[in-house]
């Protein structure tokens, strides 16, 4: 603790020291000012313009998608609770009916099916996470 206070003075007054040097060499006129010194204009090529345009691009893009995404989550979530609640017979009629038989399963639609569980578990994590 002594040692990282002891570096920070010791920055501190160097800093000092190297601005009144300047000082010094500035009301002794020893020290030449060019206005060309002073004019910092970088030159912007296409190329780096278009590395800037295309950066904003991909995370506004992004922003759009993952917002639209999370709408649409949460509207899907609450027009399931309403139907849930308010309508029961036509949730009963809109929902899918699942085959228990695991034996007349086909490959692709097993691989379907462990993803689908998979995306759910990843919408409740996000769901929890959220609320």
């Amino acid at each position: 603790m002594i040692f990282t206070i002891s570096i920070f003075f010791i920055a501190i007054i160097g800093a000092f020291g190297m601005l009144m040097f300047r000082a010094w060499e500035i009301r002794t006129s020893r020290l030449i000012i060019e206005e060309k010194q002073n004019k910092h204009v970088r030159e912007l090529s296409f190329r780096y313009i278009e590395k800037i345009i295309l950066f904003l691009i991909k995370h506004i893009i992004q922003w759009i998608i993952l917002s639209t995404v999370k709408i649409w989550y949460l509207v899907t979530t609450k027009i399931r609770v309403l139907l849930q609640n308010k309508l029961p017979k036509v949730n009963k009629f809109i929902q899918k009916k699942t085959n228990t038989d695991s034996r007349k399963i086909s490959f692709i639609q097993r691989a379907i099916i462990e993803s689908r569980i998979k995306i759910k578990k990843i919408k409740e994590k996000i769901k929890k996470e959220h609320e």
